[in-house]
């Protein structure tokens, strides 16, 4: 269970849990197929939101939640991962059939898509958890956008007007009360006690916070204009300007974790996404910036993994983060010494920051097999170090690592007694040449048999140092 500091024990009570919020940030929308990439779920709420199915690629969208993440596919379908641990109130069970969805959204207890034809579907909400957040409104389409928060759920019409549902038994801070007359609205955004529209002429528009979920998150800065995007978090909210700089609004009452504290300097972003108690952004060069996390909050979900690029989409839950995108990988691997021919095939090492297996291909004066390297002669090697990538990660740049090969050392080998062919062959595999060869008569040893060489055995000398023979021509007759 979670110790974090939390919002109002009867909001709590919604799922009788200790945990500390009802929360359903949204994600910005991606505009090109990805895979998600999710960290953070250090926490003892680690229910499997971080565990991004195996396979899942050509997403489109994503969502994160307190307990479950969401993907939206290209082909129009919905995947759910997370919800276990008793915290499964079936916003992870999708609607068998559900296609042709366009956009989706995760709450605290339950999910929202919206389909292509302007409907909304809804499940989710099991036992204390159904407050009226997944009984969409008979009759209900035209719908252009949706968010799901934590006790309620918002459709934006295409006319520019906004619906709310739920709000029921003890939660309701006024985040159901749609302002009378509201229109020209563009975007919507639920966050757990609040409700966000962003208006035609880039205006922000907040209502709820009331009976004690007031954190200041609908008090929307005097003269805050030229807004594109809209987010809302447990206890602040988050607006994307169009020149690339975003605003952060609440985090009172005891509830600044640093999510308020946009860092100095950010610009060139295009997306925003709103944690419990951390903030996302997505800049134009496919990076993700996380902050907050302070004290007991810091579960990961601000620490970006390394390498995460080509980002087209950002969400915040509970305790992770998710981005669709991949990620880059690096090889490490260190000099190679040099080498003399003729030393024992010898094994390389290298690693992927990825944790995936590295591979190994050789030129020069060398061959590679696996990871063993077999030298050829003197001269050089190169040995390249290879990592192809996978559906999370790109594929490593190539390392080579040249040395060079020293010719080996002439180690003189006993050959008297050897026939002189096999003399030949034992010099040459010692790194020596065989020099003159003279002839004598001998009466001890057969013809062809050397007795004697000019070099003492065990020498070291240098390379193809010559040993002169003599070869016996046998008894003088």
């Amino acid at each position: 269970m979670s110790t974090r500091p939390g919002p109002p024990v009867r909001f709590c009570a919604l799922a009788g849990l200790s945990v500390a919020l009802l929360f359903a940030p949204g994600a910005a929308r991606a505009t090109a197929t990805g895979r998600p990439v999710a960290w953070g779920c250090r926490a003892t709420t680690n229910v499997g939101q971080c565990s991004v199915p195996s396979g899942l690629s050509g997403v489109t969208a994503i969502e994160g939640s307190a307990f479950h993440s969401l993907a939206l596919k290209g082909d129009g379908t919905v995947v759910a991962w997370g919800c276990a641990g008793g915290h499964d109130f079936g916003q992870c069970s999708v609607p068998s059939g559900l296609s042709a969805v366009s956009a989706i959204a995760a709450g605290f207890a339950h999910s929202l898509a919206l389909k292509g034809d302007g409907t909304v579907v809804a499940w989710g909400c099991a036992g204390s958890t159904n407050v009226g957040q997944c009984s969409v409104p008979n009759g209900l389409f035209g719908v252009s956008a949706i968010s799901a928060g934590g006790a309620h759920s918002l459709a934006l019409y295409s006319d520019g007007t906004v619906l709310a549902w739920g709000c029921g038994a003890g939660h309701d801070f006024g985040q159901c009360n749609v302002p009378s007359a509201l229109s020209g609205v563009t975007a919507v955004a639920a966050g757990d006690y609040h409700s966000l529209a962003l208006k035609g002429g880039g205006t922000v528009l907040a209502w709820g916070c009331g009976a004690g979920g007031d954190f200041g998150q609908c008090a929307v800065p005097s003269g805050l204009s030229g807004v594109t995007a809209i987010e809302g978090g447990a206890f602040h909210s988050l607006a994307l300007k169009g020149d690339g700089t975003v605003v952060a609004w609440g985090c009172g009452a005891g509830q600044d974790f640093g999510q308020c504290n946009v860092p100095s300097g950010l610009s060139g972003v295009t997306a925003i996404a709103a944690g419990y108690a951390h903030s996302v952004a997505l800049k134009s060069d496919g990076t993700v910036i996380a902050w907050g996390c302070s004290g007991s909050t810091d579960s990961g979900q601000c620490s970006v993994p390394t390498g995460l690029s080509g980002v087209t989409a950002v969400a915040g839950g509970l305790d992770h983060s998710l981005a669709l995108g991949v990620r880059n990988q690096t090889i490490m691997f260190g000099p190679l010494a040099r080498k003399t021919y003729g030393v024992p095939d010898f094994r390389v090492h290298a690693t992927a920051s990825s944790g995936l297996t590295v591979s190994f291909g050789g030129s020069g004066k060398c061959t590679v097999k696996g990871a063993m390297v077999h030298l050829t002669g003197p001269g050089s090697c190169t040995v390249i170090a290879s990592q192809a990538g996978d559906e999370d990660f790109n594929p490593a740049p190539d390392v080579s690592r040249t040395f060079s090969i020293a010719s080996a050392r002439c180690k003189v080998p006993k050959v008297v007694g050897k026939q002189v062919a096999a003399a030949r062959r034992t010099i040459a595999k010692r790194h020596c040449r065989t020099g003159k060869v003279g002839r004598a008569y001998s009466r001890t040893r057969k013809k062809g048999i050397v007795i004697s060489q000019s070099r003492r055995p065990g020498r070291v000398l240098p390379a193809r140092s010559k040993i002169n023979l003599i070869v016996s021509r046998g008894r003088r007759r």
